[in-house]
């Protein structure tokens, strides 16, 4: 009896901390899905699918992943929430469903670049979900890659080359916002500056500060200060171009390659314009599970295990009743 509660007591502790058998995941929500968005997400969904090495990833695919803590994007039935978005920039980042198959939660986090600190900080103990999806039809994937963007650039999934990013930010900027009193950067449909002097100071930055972003580490822009850090720093808060953006269209796992100079690891990233889920004209939201962290004595205090004997006295219990 004592063994079968140890063990028991044991597999508990193993699922808390995350290293256990855990339950497969589950596909909690979809709309028109097509056969291949389906069989798609059903890979995500299988922990045992293969990954595929990153130099392997193709840009072909139509379908894209974006992932979201659960509570923004569902209900507590699964439904999906009428104001659900893919982000809260007017762009946002996803990439491919191939780029996170067979992987666990954490590989996906450090996979598409989340900072470890973020990680531990922001994303503890919250659920997440992987949402499968495919833009409405006259939404394309653009080529370019120098910084080129067509006239119509709102219509278009690009690759994310420091080129086109300073050119998307120069367009968005353009269509931004004056509001001195808004509080954080929450601008899911158009952008905002807190000043006309903040928005000029981005149309009007240089090339010659973009090549020394291009050219300069984050840490050492940070270090320096001045108009590049100002303008890095908006290109963090208004396009969520954080510390590890490569400018490749790969993403840097900050673990596997600290330094960021193994170019041709990554998942492949693209940048497309937000949108609310309930008009995408597919979709499928997929379970990933949270993160846990902590030591092993937290966990068994929360088990509440029952002490060394304590069979003993059940059994004595049971048998006199």
């Amino acid at each position: 009896m004592f063994g079968r509660i140890a063990l028991y007591c044991v597999a508990l502790l193993l699922l808390s901390t995350g290293t256990g058998l855990a339950k497969n995941r589950e596909i909690l929500f979809s709309a028109s899905p097509s056969p291949e968005l389906t069989a798609l997400a059903e890979k995500i969904k299988n922990l045992d699918t293969p990954p595929i090495p990153d130099a392997d990833l193709t840009r072909k695919s139509n379908y894209f992943v974006r992932i979201a803590p659960r509570k923004n994007i569902l209900t507590d039935s699964n439904q999906l929430q009428d104001n659900a978005i893919l982000g809260t920039r007017p762009f946002v980042f996803v990439t491919i469903p191939e780029g996170v198959y067979g992987k666990s939660l954490l590989d996906i986090y450090l996979d598409i670049g989340y900072e470890a600190e973020d990680i531990i900080h922001w994303q503890r103990d919250q659920e997440m979900v992987a949402i499968v999806f495919r833009f409405e039809d006259g939404i394309a994937v653009s080529d370019e890659q120098k910084g080129q963007l067509p006239d119509d650039w709102t219509k278009f999934v690009y690759v994310p080359t420091w080129d086109n990013i300073f050119t998307l930010f120069n367009r968005v900027a353009s269509n931004a916002t004056i509001d001195p009193s808004k509080q954080g950067e929450f601008a899911p449909v158009n952008s905002f500056f807190r000043s006309e002097a903040e928005k000029a100071s981005v149309l009007n930055f240089p090339e010659t500060g973009k090549k020394h972003i291009k050219e300069t580490s984050y840490a050492n822009l940070k270090a320096e200060g001045g108009n590049a850090w100002a303008y890095r720093k908006l290109l963090e808060n208004k396009l969520s171009v954080f510390e590890h953006f490569r400018g490749t269209g790969r993403t840097q796992n900050e673990i596997i390659d600290p330094d960021g100079t193994k170019t041709a690891n990554g998942i492949l990233e693209f940048v497309g314009p937000n949108r609310k889920i309930k008009e995408l004209p597919e979709v499928v939201i997929v379970e990933l599970g949270k993160l846990l962290v902590e030591d092993t004595f937290s966990a068994q205090a929360a088990l509440k295990c029952p002490p060394a004997g304590h069979e003993k006295a059940s059994a004595h219990k049971a048998r006199k009743h």
